[in-house]
């Protein structure tokens, strides 16, 4: 019932994700097939290479303040209120110096670690392929939950060792959580992207020279499905992990039957 004020709320920080993904798409599938005899196959590489390291960036700071976003709205659901798309959206607004910050403190590795990937030859991704994802895994249970213990107990800058203090207590269910929730997004996402071409390998839909651009554009809207239940998701996971670990349900009856300290 709530799936379209996240989805709404979200898509409002995802637009600039979108627009530098569309406009990859067309730099890379369309525009630099002109310029080849101007940039070369260097000129190519190094422009398709910096914008594809400019939209994993993005992402991944959009992916930290939706994060924040359906924090804010499930606590505050689950609280027992009625939360508002603005409201939240305000709160993270509010808190936009800091998500910069603390996404740079906790992210620096990830950006590391594409412009890495971007720029090494297969041999090298295949030799390290069987290193990486438990690297990764690791690497983002260790701050997954930075975004909702921001919005949700307004620590500041302390909100990073806050939230390495919970994961801790849980670390085994945390680390499975991010080993299938990546394994369950990347499922819907690669279904949602390949749709055009399974349409049109059916032969009743053809799409002929505009087949990048439409793919293209679904990529961004898997992205705008599969990025808000995700941290929908990991927002549930942040207020199990406080009932769990803190009695945090218990705290709320006490402050219901004694009032609030």
């Amino acid at each position: 019932r709530r799936a379209r004020d996240v989805l709404a709320g979200s898509a409002i920080f995802m637009v600039p994700m979108v627009g530098v993904g569309v406009l990859l798409a067309v730099l890379a599938f369309d525009r630099f097939d002109a310029l080849d005899a101007v940039l070369g196959d260097r000129g190519y590489v190094g422009a398709e290479s910096g914008f594809v390291f400019l939209a994993i960036a993005l992402q991944s700071f959009t992916a930290h303040l939706i994060g924040a976003y359906t924090a804010g709205y499930l606590v505050r659901y689950q609280m027992g209120g009625s939360p508002r798309v603005w409201a939240c959206v305000l709160a993270v607004v509010r808190h936009l110096p800091l998500l910069v910050v603390t996404w740079l403190l906790t992210h620096w590795w990830s950006l590391l670690l594409a412009l890495w990937v971007i720029n090494s030859d297969n041999a090298a991704l295949a030799a390290l392929a069987w290193l990486l994802p438990p690297f990764v895994g690791l690497a983002s249970t260790s701050v997954l939950l930075v975004s909702p213990v921001i919005i949700g107990e307004g620590l500041g800058l302390r909100s990073i060792a806050r939230a390495w203090r919970l994961v801790r207590t849980r670390f085994g269910a945390a680390y499975g959580f991010v080993c299938s929730c990546a394994i369950l997004a990347s499922l819907l996402f690669s279904f949602i992207a390949f749709l055009p071409p399974l349409a049109e390998s059916t032969g009743l839909v053809t799409f002929g020279s505009y087949l990048w651009l439409v793919q293209g554009v679904t990529v961004q809207l898997a992205l705008l499905i599969v990025v808000p239940f995700s941290a929908l998701a990991t927002a549930q996971l942040y207020l199990q992990i406080r009932v769990h670990a803190e009695g945090l349900d218990i705290t709320m009856a006490a402050d219901r039957a004694f009032g609030a300290t």
